[in-house]
């Protein structure tokens, strides 16, 4: 997807916005439909990351349907994690050392 599909695309109040995933259990797909603007952009990053996984299937002005290639893709947490102070200062650490390398 082009930038200029982004440009195209105008908001949806807030209130009316949602996501939708769908998939049947005898199949090895997704499809998701969203017009919430927020996971469109998490979604078109994973479009463009990983094409063969993600793809936009449908496109207009206010929503876009993706195709998820292998369903086990969507997952449901049993919770939240809780990191201590100390994970979260040794995470911090790693993410660092690693943008260092990548630079």
């Amino acid at each position: 997807m082009d930038n200029t599909d982004d440009k195209k695309l105008k908001s949806v109040p807030l209130y009316e916005q949602e996501t939708v995933i769908h998939y049947m259990r005898d199949e090895k797909f997704a499809t998701i439909y969203t017009s919430d603007s927020t996971v469109m952009t998490k979604i078109d990053k994973l479009c463009t990351q990983n094409p063969k996984m993600y793809s936009v299937i449908e496109s207009d002005t206010y929503h876009r349907k993706y195709r998820v290639t292998d369903k086990s893709m969507v997952a449901f947490r049993a919770k939240k994690r809780e990191m201590t102070d100390e994970q979260r200062a040794a995470a911090r650490d790693r993410f660092q050392k690693a943008r260092e390398k990548s630079s």
